[in-house]
């Protein structure tokens, strides 16, 4: 049995998808199991990270997990731990971030760091996946592109290799279903580096129209950051952060052809296939 978190979440989704496809015994966590439309040879059941006791029901007769903490993460690592030492798990693969790798401290680091520190002290094997930015991340943008024709970046214009979340699930689901990846940590990118400016060019090919630019300044993004966590001290180091051209997804890595045996999907192909969310 493998147990996915975060299971209707834009990888965790992708996760139960290809694991029903091979054949595997999935149970999915989930806050709202009657909302999760997963498939329907998928065993649903209600919980989440934050709820010790869900989680340690949801463990029972696991031998591998998907694990997606979002929200608290350091809190839910803490929660996972426990659960996870008392189980019978052999195998856990987490989703982490490449800011960990980041040179410059700020909160999305410190907490990542501070989840794989609790999993690595609970005995069980794992594998962290730290992917930077999704293709996703794009769909910001996509109500001032509806509304105005404008795109308004709050992390700058530095090239970043964004990567599709769909391409983390084919990577996380080869890692769970064969030997040798435990105790591995494999950083994930896009195969391609691109400016904010450059993604925002490459939708308005997709939708057929010339979209505008802009860069918010420092302050103006850890506003809008703070206004989201209510949190102004880690937004402010969360935005230096992403503004440094120091950012360890300024580079590509071969990471998913590695394992995958396939190139990761380009950004126009993503934007090409879900142009409709920007109209």
């Amino acid at each position: 049995m493998i147990l996915v978190t975060g299971a209707t979440g834009q990888v965790g989704r992708g996760v139960v998808t290809r694991l029903v496809g091979r054949g595997a015994r999935v149970r999915a966590l989930s806050r709202q199991p009657e909302k999760a439309a997963l498939p329907a040879a998928v065993e649903v059941v209600q919980g989440s990270p934050d709820d010790a006791d869900s989680l340690h029901a949801a463990l029972a007769g696991v031998e591998k997990a998907f694990v997606v903490l979002t929200g608290d993460i350091d809190s839910q690592a803490q929660t996972l731990a426990t659960a996870a030492a008392a189980g019978t798990l052999r195998h856990m693969v987490v989703l982490s971030s490449s800011a960990v790798l980041h040179p410059v401290p700020h909160a999305i680091k410190d907490n990542h760091e501070k989840a794989e520190r609790a999993i690595r002290g609970t005995g069980v094997p794992w594998t962290f996946l730290r992917p930077g930015p999704f293709h996703t991340n794009s769909l910001w943008w996509a109500k001032t592109i509806q509304t105005r024709g404008v795109a308004r970046c709050l992390i700058g214009n530095n090239p970043g290799a964004p990567i599709d979340p769909d391409d983390i699930a084919a990577v996380a689901v080869q890692v769970l279903s064969e030997e040798g990846h435990e105790y591995s940590s494999y950083e994930l990118t896009g195969g391609e580096l691109l400016t904010s400016e450059e993604q925002v060019r490459i939708i308005g090919d997709a939708l057929g129209k010339e979209i505008e630019f802009l860069v918010a300044t420092k302050s103006e993004a850890t506003d809008v950051f703070t206004d989201l966590s209510w949190d102004r001290e880690a937004s402010t180091t969360n935005i230096e952060a992403l503004h440094s051209p120091r950012v360890p997804w300024g580079r590509t890595v071969e990471t998913v052809k590695e394992i995958t045996g396939r190139a990761p999907r380009t950004f126009r192909e993503w934007a090409t296939t879900n142009a409709h969310l920007f109209r």
